[in-house]
C-alpha cells in the first residue's frame, strides 16, 4: 500500500494486524502526518481558535448575536499549508480516498459523543452532482461514525473559499431542517459536524435552523480550525 498523499510505500510501517483488519490500515506515512498541526493548548475555549485569551474576540461577537446559545466547538487540527493541500485534493479535486487519512483521530475524539445525534453539514444537490460526495459525510463514514442527515441545502451561490471574511459573515441562511428532523432531533443532544471552521458563519447558520427542533443541547465539531 502507498501513502495517499506522497504515494510512497507504507509496507514497512504496517503491522501484522493491519493486513487482517482493512479498516485499520495505515493510509498515510508518518512524514506526511507530521506536516499537520494538531490542536493542543492556548486556544479559545469556545471555538478552538489559537489565542491567549479564554474567549476570543470573534466568539464574544457571536455571543452578542446568539445570547441564548452556549456555543462550543471542538476541532482536531489547525489550518496550515499541508491542510490546505489536503482540502484542495479532497474537496475540489474529488479524491475520495483521502477521507481515511484522519479517520482514526476522528473516531477516537467522537467516542464521547455516543449519546448524541451527529448531524453533518450538507451540500446542495448541484454541488453533490459535481463532486460526487459530501466531504463531511465522507469523513464520518471513514471513521465509522453513525450520523443523521437532518439538514438540507437547497442552493449554492459560490464557494465559501472564494469569499472574503466579511462576505462569509454576510452569507444568508442556506439551510433548511427536514420535516423528519424536527421530530427526530426534539430534545436531543446534537453535534453539528463540518470539515472546517473559518469564521463560524456556517455552523451558526446550522444552529439557527436546528434550534427549531427544540434540542436539549447543541455543540459543534470540525476537523480543522
Amino acid at each position: 500500500m502507498t501513502c495517499l498523499l506522497c504515494c510512497k510505500q507504507l509496507i514497512k510501517e504496517m503491522t501484522i494486524s493491519d493486513f487482517w483488519f482493512f479498516h485499520k490500515k495505515k493510509r498515510v506515512c508518518s512524514y506526511c502526518l507530521s506536516k499537520f498541526t494538531k490542536i493542543k493548548k492556548h486556544i479559545c475555549k469556545r471555538c478552538s481558535k489559537s489565542c491567549i485569551e479564554e474567549i476570543c474576540c470573534d466568539c464574544q461577537k457571536w455571543q452578542k448575536l446568539y445570547p441564548n446559545y452556549q456555543f462550543k466547538n471542538e476541532s482536531l487540527y489547525f489550518y496550515n499549508e499541508a491542510m490546505e493541500e489536503f482540502m484542495q485534493k479532497y474537496k475540489f479535486y474529488g479524491d475520495y480516498r483521502l477521507r481515511f487519512i484522519f479517520a482514526k483521530e476522528m473516531a477516537q475524539r467522537l467516542k464521547k459523543y455516543r449519546e448524541w445525534v451527529i448531524v453533518p453539514i450538507p451540500i446542495s444537490k448541484k454541488r453533490f452532482s459535481l463532486r460526487g460526495f459530501n466531504q463531511v459525510e465522507g469523513l464520518l463514514l471513514a471513521s465509522g461514525i453513525c450520523f443523521y442527515s437532518a439538514l438540507m441545502k437547497p442552493f449554492d451561490r459560490e464557494y465559501q473559499s472564494h469569499k472574503t471574511r466579511e462576505e462569509r459573515l454576510q452569507t444568508v441562511q442556506p439551510f433548511l431542517l427536514t420535516q423528519a428532523g424536527k421530530s427526530t432531533l426534539y430534545h436531543k443532544k446534537i453535534l453539528l459536524v463540518d470539515d472546517i471552521y473559518t469564521t463560524g458563519r456556517t455552523l451558526f447558520h446550522a444552529y439557527g435552523v436546528i434550534k427549531e427542533a427544540l434540542p436539549k443541547k447543541v455543540q459543534t465539531f470540525t476537523l480543522v480550525r
